[in-house]
């Protein structure tokens, strides 16, 4: 969130002209957490974008990558949000929680075909792998997909 108002706030000042501080005079750069190469290590928590896409699924070549397709406004979505968050905690970075907000990405939200959310699916070497995972059932359904990665 503070990623995005800080963005926001760059890209405001520069469409008025009024940017007064070298911090929001330049381009945006994206944040250290979706570009391999700031670090070697892959994040356990990722916002996927058009721009980090390509990269997340070379993550998913390493390790499994759980694309979450969500909105803020779904009710469902943000009910199972914190029991990914513990799970994905718990698992101490055994899987990738690549969270897709459909209403952002509607390119990935079509390739995938994706029509109802939360969807859930599981991708391995750049491609989905497995069964999806579509709607919310509690979190004994969601953990026992998860495991199944």
């Amino acid at each position: 969130m503070l990623r995005r108002i800080a963005v926001g706030a760059a890209v405001a000042a520069a469409l008025l002209g009024t940017a007064t501080t070298p911090a929001l005079a330049g381009p945006a750069t994206p944040p250290p957490a979706v570009t391999a190469t700031a670090t070697a290590e892959i994040p356990n928590v990722v916002d996927v974008t058009s721009a980090n896409y390509a990269q997340v699924m070379e993550w998913s070549k390493t390790k499994p990558v759980v694309l979450d397709f969500t909105a803020g406004w779904c009710y469902w979505c943000q009910k199972q949000k914190p029991y990914l968050q513990q799970y994905n905690t718990a698992d101490n970075g055994a899987w990738v929680w690549a969270r897709v907000d459909v209403d952002r990405n509607p390119t990935l939200t079509q390739k995938y075909g994706v029509r109802g959310i939360p969807a859930l699916l599981n991708i391995r070497n750049g491609q989905e792998a497995g069964s999806r995972l579509v709607g919310f059932d509690g979190p004994t359904s969601l953990r026992t997909w998860l495991n199944n990665l």
